[in-house]
């Protein structure tokens, strides 16, 4: 697997972005856990469909339920 320090500044070209050095090396040092948190929205039980079909607003906001 690619490490972040290769990927990053390709993501930001690929978007045509340019950063500062601060800023690159912040994304880098954060790219894993970006990452990981947007491989956790795909859950390979859901197949094909994406992951907002699981969400029900409902279950988080029990004032919209009607009684």
């Amino acid at each position: 697997m690619p490490e972040p320090a290769d990927i990053v500044p390709a993501l930001l070209t690929a978007a045509q972005l340019t950063v500062s050095d601060t800023e690159l090396a912040t994304f880098v040092r954060d790219y894993p856990l970006v990452r990981q948190g947007a491989d956790a929205l795909y859950l390979l039980d859901l197949g094909a469909d994406e992951p907002a079909i699981r969400f029900d607003p409902l279950d988080f906001y029990p004032a919209g339920k009607e009684a």
